[in-house]
């Protein structure tokens, strides 16, 4: 490519404020990837060192729209979100489902006086004994389009959906609406307001995710491997395989038997759920022989490992914060991107 061949900028949306602003912001900065934003009231901002890249902030729905129209190519917003508008978005494809943060789920909660509700079976039950009583069994949730898919799913359909955007969990003690279809990740709201989820009655298991316009996402396959599509989704399945994650290095001295004391080690680590485990020979600056053990290894249990470590022959020990790690058998967005888009046309997902 000649300097003056015209290339086309890479709009990136991402949500302008709360927890799938930060996570965003945060993971893209470990991968190399940092988002230059004057302040918080300015909705455009750009990527250092990453010319071909413009960030537009904006609300999480309108993500999925804006993507749908292409005037968007990549966007980052809620699973739930993007499910809820999918039918009408079809353009839209899901990049990554789960960047890795921003876990909850959409689930169908009842009042927990209701002790004869513990399934969502039972709602089909109640549904028709409310029809029968001349009575609207109503559900308040921001969802109406996965609520309708899932209680379809159910043969729940005698319903009425009140849509609302407001604090749900106030609904049925208010006699807005008898249950709710809401998120949430630890169930603490639910409770703290007299709710309970019940059984099969998670509608979807969301998180932060990266979707893209499917036809732009073709022609910025198509520059490769080395293209700015395949090197930001490589990074970014890097940064995610190292979470929590050290890179141990253990060392033993010319006092220790080696390869006996390496096996003994590598065996404990192996135990301990460590990954990738390595042995090899090591020298001094005396030019004595050593053994080294290089892993993968959470990194909550390194301080509980190093006096069993110490105990087996270790010398040394250091744990260091793994950024990236590439694996050659686990599996790579940006393959599986392009082999679905050529199964699809690159239309849709």
């Amino acid at each position: 490519m000649n300097g003056s061949q015209r290339v086309d900028p890479i709009r990136l949306a991402m949500p302008s404020k709360g927890h799938l602003y930060e996570g965003i912001i945060e993971i893209l900065k470990t991968a190399g990837y940092k988002v230059r934003r004057a302040s918080d009231r300015q909705y455009e901002a750009t990527i250092s060192g990453q010319p071909r890249f413009h960030v537009v902030f904006m609300r999480p729905t309108d993500i999925v729209l804006q993507v749908q129209e292409g005037r968007c190519h990549l966007g980052v917003t809620g699973m739930d979100v993007y499910a809820e508008h999918a039918f009408e978005a079809q353009q839209a494809v899901v990049v990554d489902p789960d960047l890795g943060y921003g876990g909850c789920r959409l689930v169908v909660a009842v009042p927990e006086s209701w002790v004869d509700v513990g399934h969502v079976l039972d709602l089909v039950d109640l549904t028709s004994e409310f029809k029968s009583a001349g009575k609207t069994f109503r559900v308040s949730t921001k969802y109406p389009a996965l609520v309708r898919q899932y209680f379809r799913k159910w043969g729940i359909y005698y319903y009425q959906l009140i849509n609302s955007e407001g604090a749900l969990e106030l609904h049925p003690s208010l006699g807005i609406a008898d249950v709710i279809v809401d998120l949430t990740s630890s169930g603490v709201t639910l409770k703290d307001n007299r709710l309970r989820e019940i059984a099969g009655g998670i509608v979807l298991d969301s998180a932060a995710c990266l979707i893209g316009h499917a036809p732009s996402l073709a022609s910025l396959a198509d520059e490769g491997e080395t293209g700015p599509l395949a090197l930001l989704l490589d990074a970014l399945d890097g940064v995610r395989r190292s979470e929590g994650l050290l890179h141990l290095e253990v060392v033993g001295g010319p006092a220790e038997p080696g390869p006996e004391t390496a096996a003994k080690v590598a065996d404990y680590l192996r135990e301990q759920g460590a990954r990738h485990l390595v042995r090899g020979e090591v020298w001094d600056d005396r030019g004595l022989p050593g053994w080294r053990v290089t892993a993968l290894v959470a990194a909550k249990k390194l301080t509980a490992c190093q006096r069993a470590l110490l105990g087996l022959g270790a010398s040394r020990i250091v744990g260091l914060p793994a950024q990236f790690v590439f694996d050659r058998a686990a599996a790579s967005t940006f393959d599986d991107l392009k082999k679905r888009l050529a199964d699809d046309g690159g239309a849709t997902s």
